[in-house]
């Protein structure tokens, strides 16, 4: 039964991914090809006619040359092979943490933060750095009151929220915290997670923060506010009464009504030291950033440059001016924005545990705890050192069974004896179970890791699509640089018998004939030289200076092209010389010879050009005769199927 709904599910996959063309008796599927030419082509993959068939005339005599490859065996090649492995073990690493981690904690973040969400707790405090008999304490209290709380269906959780959280600033206002939106700080993503998977006054489970532990309920919901950049010109109430506060804001409100510039006004009244120079600038905030009053009145201002009546804080009266509202609409900038936020925190470490658990849970992960138990009680004090030996154990003894494979205890003992520096890190103080146990759980994480990076061909299409890239890329450059580059560059009869076909091809343009003269002498010397040169030709410089020995003349010719720096100062005239140069010694200066009209290369002079076109050459010829070899048959009605402007 399983083989026939195996090969049922077989069919429909093919049928909705049709070969587009074979290559020989090689299949290439539609998917494989529009991966790759979305892939190569980027925003310009359009799919018109034009560009569709331009890119399958290339893949096509890529295919030709891999299927080349394969025939005769350079698939097999085993530091091909070693190199493609090498890739594979890079890509793998990357592209787990990046697909199954990082692009799903921020496709969450992108997701969650459309809402704000009203949030109340109970909190009993147990930092990571406290004593362990104080988390310990902190763990029983927070689970003594989730329990009253469970025996009473949620009900005295404002109550308790009153008399046993141990958050000063919430306790007294029962529990609650006002509204949060995701990402929360690092330290807070189980808390986080509980706020956004709970329906509104349902209860959480006790959850860990870097803070402690929080029992927490949602009660509301809203449309995310999002951030608000803003200035504002406060007035305190301190030194003052309220009432006089109320008059200056009131006053100051006049005057912009009456058409004061906001940035002027900030200056001169506003007693925020830190924003009054600049304007009242503030930058941008989110909620629950300050207080309530003041937040509702930012997020209420409309318009960018629209300003609030005066709002009361604890601080005193202030006038908000809205600057701008974050804009979200670009979901690439927005991606590039959380990952920025999230990137190596907390939820990396708890994403990538709940990943391994639901690998663990899909390949059916079994652990005999027995064996591993087996192995703490054989440990001393010597496990802590690097003279610390294998215990003689059972040796048939399963560890645990991973998609039907069998681990023994044996593979983790000798992972046990060569990690010396994960064994080192334990004080002698700690528990032998508990770094036992540290240890094989960093150990099993790893294999479940490594299961999974084995098998990413068969969950991820970019990823498989990917392999599929590097592999036919890596015989694609072997097979070009036997058949075309190394024949190429060796072929010494075939390439002169290939320029001799060119018919003049590789021709110098009209250059310049100089004389390069220098001067060993001292800088009186030169400019001697230098003017004569510029009055009189070459043989009587020759004749004047070339026997002169205090004066160190000597000349090169040399030929170089019209757009060389070396001339671009200096007329092409007779007479005409370049600008005199003392750096790098000795002095030197050009000076024109004669116009060279264009002529041939030699096969030395072009000998890059001519490489390369023999390159073009050959390959074209080595395309024919593998068209010839595995003919190429194209599906007319898949093609066209994907073109947009038939």
């Amino acid at each position: 039964m399983i083989f026939f709904i195996s090969q049922a599910f077989m069919l429909f996959s093919q049928d909705n991914d049709p070969v587009l063309f074979t290559v020989g008796d090689d299949e290439i599927r539609l998917s494989e090809f529009k991966y790759i030419y979305e892939k190569n082509n980027s925003d310009e993959a359009d799919y018109s006619k034009a560009s569709i068939e331009e890119y399958l005339d290339l893949y096509k005599k890529f295919k030709l040359k891999v299927r080349r490859a394969r025939e005769i065996g350079l698939d097999t090649v085993q530091s091909l092979q070693d190199e493609l492995a090498g890739y594979r073990k890079q890509l793998a690493k990357s592209y787990l943490k990046d697909k199954e981690i990082a692009d799903k904690l921020v496709e969450e973040v992108m997701e969650r933060m459309q809402s704000d969400i009203e949030v109340e707790h109970i909190f009993v405090a147990a930092e990571e750095k406290s004593a362990d008999a104080q988390k310990k304490a902190a763990k029983n209290k927070i689970d003594n009151i989730f329990s009253k709380l469970m025996e009473n269906n949620g009900e005295g959780f404002s109550e308790m929220a009153k008399t046993l959280s141990e958050d000063k600033l919430s306790a007294p206002k029962a529990g609650k915290l006002g509204y949060y939106t995701s990402p929360l700080p690092d330290g807070f993503y189980n808390f986080e997670n509980a706020m956004y998977e709970m329906e509104h006054g349902e209860i959480s489970e006790p959850v860990r923060s870097k803070m402690g532990w929080h029992i927490v309920r949602t009660t509301s919901h809203r449309a995310a506010r999002g951030e608000m950049e803003i200035a504002h010109i406060l007035v305190r109430k301190s030194g003052r009464t309220r009432t006089q506060a109320r008059l200056l804001i009131d006053s100051v409100y006049g005057l912009l009504e009456e058409g004061r510039n906001f940035e002027n006004m900030a200056a001169k009244f506003s007693e925020d030291l830190k924003s009054k120079s600049n304007g009242g600038y503030v930058g941008y905030f989110k909620i629950n950033q300050y207080e309530k009053n003041f937040e509702d009145m930012a997020f209420s201002l409309s318009e960018d440059g629209a300003y609030s009546q005066a709002v009361e804080t604890d601080l005193g009266f202030h006038i908000i001016k809205r600057i701008s509202k974050r804009d979200t609409s670009d979901k690439e900038r927005l991606r590039k924005r959380i990952q920025a936020k999230i990137n190596n925190n907390d939820r990396f470490r708890i994403a990538e545990q709940k990943m391994i658990d639901d690998v663990k849970r899909e390949a059916g992960f079994t652990e005999n705890m027995t064996a591993l138990q087996t192995l703490i009680d054989s440990l001393d004090q010597q496990f802590y050192s690097y003279k610390w030996q294998i215990p003689e154990l059972d040796k048939d003894l399963v560890l645990y069974e991973l998609a039907g494979e069998k681990t023994l205890l044996s593979d983790f003992t000798a992972y046990c004896k060569s990690n010396v520096r994960e064994r080192l890190k334990f004080s002698k103080s700690v528990d032998l179970e508990e770094s036992c146990t540290s240890i094989y759980n960093q150990y099993i994480n790893e294999k479940i890791l490594a299961y999974e990076e084995a098998h990413l061909e068969e969950k991820y299409p970019d990823f498989r699509a990917l392999m599929r890239e590097y592999r036919e890329g890596i015989l694609l450059f072997e097979i070009t640089k036997q058949e075309v580059w190394d024949k190429a560059s060796q072929d010494t009869a075939g390439l002169r018998k290939f320029f001799a076909s060119t018919d003049k091809k590789y021709m110098w343009p009209e250059r310049v004939a100089v004389y390069k003269y220098t001067v060993q002498g001292d800088e009186v010397a030169a400019i001697s030289v230098y003017s004569y040169a510029q009055k009189k030709e070459h043989d009587r410089i020759v004749e004047k200076y070339g026997k002169h020995d205090q004066v160190g003349f000597q000349f090169q010719e040399l030929t170089l092209e019209k757009s060389s720096d070396l001339i671009k100062e200096m007329k092409l005239e007779k007479f005409g010389v370049s600008n005199l140069k003392n750096k790098p010694a000795p002095p030197s200066f050009l000076a024109f010879k004669d116009m060279v009209p264009p002529q041939e290369k030699t096969l030395e002079e072009a000998r890059g050009y001519v490489i390369a076109d023999y390159q073009d050459y050959l390959e074209e010829k080595w395309v024919k005769s593998l068209a010839k070899s595995y003919p190429v048959k194209i599906k007319k009605d898949v093609l066209n199927s994907i073109i947009k402007d038939n």
